[in-house]
């Protein structure tokens, strides 16, 4: 004779039973599609990864049948993923639970996603940035680096002046994105976003956005991705404290931030192949050369991919502070932990190395330090 607790027992566990199982089918997606004159065996699913989804791990590989077409089903989690179908050809895509996602290919690189409203979502963004960029930024980084190339060194005065033009773009143009990424919701669109977040100008809307980020997406790995973006934006943000750098210079001697502190210490982010990095190595000079001896400091970290050309670039724009770099783009833990994106990129500390000012360039920068050093030196 059974029991009423064996009965209650055994119906909780077909409860249970059929609730993890009813997840598990709901963490299903597929992906098919159909390739038009491109010959290949084989396309390969990537799964993006770290905070700026701009590194891909391959998580499968798909054949390609006699008839052109491929399709696969899969238990992975909802996340941001491409598909790989050759070198110069990713499609990418946003994957959540129960969506059937199919991939048309029309030649010369042209196709459509289907199946995916998060996918659509993103697209959108991408759109609409592009649109932006062309508006905003493309008129003037052109003209910039046509003047770079001529290195004229009578042309230096409009070379500051586009750049600090290019600067300002550059900031309207990742101000003006949180309008497409506002429009996503809490869709998993926004994980590869995040790339080109402005924390401090938004940080209470980003902050709540984390929240029900991860209240709807519990467990997955892009909400957890999406609250420590948003950590780190906290941390980098006006009255937080840096991280400590501690890299090699040009002669391969690891400097530390930390012990080289000024009063006040401009830790700027700069690139030998960055056009709007090097129209301010001027400008940053004659302001190192007033105010060094009254306890200012600059910080150099490069985001290079070349040590020759990061040492002939010190050498030719007279960086003469200290200088370190990785020499591994922005793939290290350092752009990680200064959320670091996108470059020119600075931030002014003080001896405790909390922010007073961030993303200070030009006449703003002089404006900054004449105030700071005229306060200390009344």
């Amino acid at each position: 004779m059974i029991s009423k607790t064996s009965l209650t027992i055994l119906a909780v566990s077909i409860a249970l039973f059929f609730s993890c199982t009813t997840q598990k089918q709901e963490s299903v997606f597929s992906v098919e599609g159909k390739l038009n004159n491109i010959d290949i065996k084989n396309v390969y699913l990537q799964q993006a990864k770290g905070l700026n989804a701009t590194q891909f791990d391959i998580v499968d590989t798909l054949s390609v049948e006699t008839d052109s077409t491929f399709s696969s089903s899969y238990r992975l989690e909802p996340h941001y993923y491409r598909l790989h179908i050759h070198d110069s050809l990713h499609v990418p895509f946003i994957a959540d639970s129960g969506q059937q996602i199919s991939i048309r290919f029309y030649g010369k690189g042209k196709y459509e996603v289907s199946g995916s409203p998060d996918t659509e979502l993103f697209e959108e963004y991408e759109e609409f940035r592009m649109q932006v960029l062309r508006e905003t930024v493309y008129p003037i980084r052109r003209p910039l680096e046509d003047l770079l190339e001529e290195d004229n060194p009578e042309e230096s005065a409009r070379i500051e002046k586009l750049g600090d033009r290019v600067l300002k773009a550059e900031e309207q143009y990742r101000d003006t994105l949180i309008h497409a990424v506002k429009k996503m919701g809490t869709s998993i669109a926004i994980y590869p976003t995040m790339v080109r977040w402005n924390g401090d100008k938004h940080m209470d809307y980003y902050d709540q956005l984390a929240t029900d980020f991860a209240e709807r997406h519990k467990g997955l790995e892009v909400a957890k991705l999406v609250s420590e973006k948003v950590r780190i934006l906290k941390q980098v943000s006006i009255g937080g404290k840096v991280s400590e750098i501690v890299a090699p210079d040009t002669s391969g001697v690891e400097r530390s931030l930390y012990n080289n502190l000024g009063k006040y210490t401009l830790i700027d982010f700069f690139g030998s192949w960055c056009g709007p990095c090097r129209s301010e190595s001027d400008h940053l000079g004659k302001m190192y050369d007033r105010y060094h001896s009254s306890g200012f400091e600059i910080f150099g970290f490069g985001i290079e991919y070349e040590k020759d050309r990061w040492i002939r670039a010190l050498k030719e724009d007279n960086r003469t502070w200290i200088n370190v770099s990785t020499v591994d783009g922005y793939s290290n833990q350092i752009a990680e932990e200064y959320s670091i994106t996108a470059i020119p990129k600075n931030f002014l500390v003080d001896e405790n190395g909390i922010i007073v000012a961030k993303d200070i360039h030009g006449r703003e920068l002089k404006e900054k330090l004449e105030e700071l050093f005229s306060e200390q030196n009344p």
